[in-house]
């Protein structure tokens, strides 16, 4: 396989030496560089603002009253509605909120001690994410494969989606589904989870990106690395070297 150069700031996105055609493509298909780090550092590390690559601004001090401005109309009606072909990750996360706070409570009253805890495990409610995913996706006519349902992808990994070998990709959750999914899980069993919460940790660390095989095996799986603080949800794929950009969602 031949090397691949990522280039930084307004520089050219990529280059393929031996397929330069693809490469023409691609550009010219995103028109966008790389998602930079200056970007994505703004507000997470010094808790300030953030501004999100569909355009959507916001901190992460504010997020609860977000998620409290936009629970009208009810929850059993705010989806139900018009069908919109243009993805807003707020909708999103609503979506996702509601049906996955819906979820957790039928789950409790799992009786089956040793089912519960599975129903209730990252593995679990990780697949319930998923399908809840394709199922946003679905509803407002945006999905296209199960890659075009990503936030983002890594220039490599769009090279391999343009050849129809996604066999080599991976639907990858850039914070590890794990660490978040047991902080909802822990308050539901304290009875204190609230959709408010739900919303607020989706919002904050609910991102995917597709990925090659390689890129992924150079990610650690299950945690982030040391020196995480908490907040910037895209440490991993940083002290990974792993550049991704918005996902153009074709494919």
């Amino acid at each position: 396989m031949k090397r691949v150069t990522i280039y930084k700031d307004n520089e050219p996105l990529a280059e393929f030496p031996s397929i330069q055609k693809a490469a023409h493509f691609m550009k010219s298909e995103l028109g966008r560089e790389r998602f930079p780090w200056t970007i994505i550092n703004k507000g997470i590390q010094d808790n300030e603002f953030y501004t999100h690559t569909n355009g959507a601004v916001y901190s992460f001090n504010n997020i609860d009253e977000l998620a409290r401005a936009k629970r009208e109309p009810s929850k059993e009606n705010q989806y139900s509605s018009s069908i919109t072909t243009e993805f807003s990750r707020v909708e999103f996360i609503e979506f996702l909120s509601q049906h996955l706070e819906e979820i957790i409570q039928l789950k409790l009253q799992i009786s089956d001690p040793r089912l519960k805890q599975y129903h209730l495990s990252p593995k679990g409610l990780g697949d319930d994410l998923y399908f809840l995913t394709e199922s946003y996706h679905r509803q407002n006519d945006l999905y296209k494969g199960k890659y075009s349902m990503t936030d983002f992808i890594t220039p490599q990994a769009l090279l391999v989606l343009q050849q129809k070998e996604k066999k080599k990709l991976i639907f990858e959750h850039i914070v590890p589904k794990n660490l978040y999914l047991k902080m909802l899980v822990d308050k539901a069993y304290q009875e204190n989870l609230t959709y408010e919460e739900i919303y607020k940790v989706l919002m904050k660390y609910y991102y995917t990106c597709t990925v090659t095989k390689e890129e992924d095996d150079s990610l650690p799986s299950t945690s982030m690395q040391e020196g995480w603080d908490g907040h910037n949800p895209f440490y991993r794929y940083q002290l990974a070297g792993i550049e991704f950009i918005e996902n153009p969602k074709s494919y």
